[in-house]
């Protein structure tokens, strides 16, 4: 019984190794030569690798078709293909003379909501053309910035601080409803100018809002448009609308 299973597993054996020479010989193209009547066996011509075969397998020939233009016409004459072209604003686009003007009441609105909105328009991040390396922006003017309002207990418990001299030691705090009372524009500019990239042009961008306490500005002769309403609608819900 021994015997005949050693037999088998040599037969066996046998059998894989000359399975494995003509893979190899049908792969490469070589000639598969045995160097001894055992199974010990080498193959002549390329060496297989394991990666060459991936890379012939992926080897491919690319063909190009030919473009069918009609008669007469040539590619120059075509000209450039704007459709197929990734649009990057120009410095006309940057103008500060050709930004629109936008105006928005804060009274009631929520200080967070309103000032993510803020920033929006401030980037330029509601057209088609925004590019997040350029300030395509408008101006913004806020006003009644002494009745934005914010929710939980936020009143009392959001505290701003300060330094008054720039070292350490002298920080001072004060509340949401003390700051509202002494400087109310601040708080919609500390919220907004967090929202804006901190480089160069985020301080450029920051200089494009205006903040006042009251319901008067003086921007009246650069005709802002009023879109109170609409960032009312997209600052609440319809759940939330009053």
């Amino acid at each position: 019984r021994r015997a005949s299973r050693d037999a088998t597993t040599r037969f066996v054996k046998m059998s894989f190794a000359i399975s494995a020479q003509a893979t190899c010989a049908r792969v490469t193209g070589g000639v598969a030569v045995r160097r001894n009547e055992g199974m010990k066996s080498s193959f002549s011509g390329a060496r297989v690798v394991q990666k060459d075969v991936v890379k012939l397998a992926r080897k491919q020939v690319a063909t190009v078709a030919a473009v069918s233009v009609p008669e007469g016409v040539t590619i120059e004459k075509m000209g450039k293909d704007l459709l197929n072209t990734t649009y990057y604003p120009k410095g006309e686009d940057t103008d500060n003379s050709r930004k629109p003007w936008i105006v928005i009441d804060a009274a009631g609105l929520r200080l967070g909501r309103l000032s993510t909105l803020i920033a929006t328009y401030l980037r330029g991040a509601n057209v088609g053309s925004y590019s997040p390396s350029m300030n395509m922006g408008t101006y913004v003017v806020v006003i009644n910035a002494e009745k934005v309002t914010v929710s939980g207990n936020k009143m009392t418990e959001k505290i701003y601080r300060r330094h008054e001299t720039g070292r350490p030691g002298s920080m001072k705090e004060e509340t949401f409803v003390k700051l509202q009372q002494r400087i109310p524009e601040r708080i919609i500019e500390k919220a907004v100018k967090g929202m804006l990239p901190k480089n160069r042009m985020g301080r450029e961008i920051f200089g494009q809002l205006k903040v006042y306490a009251g319901p008067e500005h003086p921007h009246a002769a650069q005709s802002p448009v009023d879109l109170t309403a609409e960032v009312k609608a997209r600052c609440y819900s319809s759940s939330q609308r009053k």
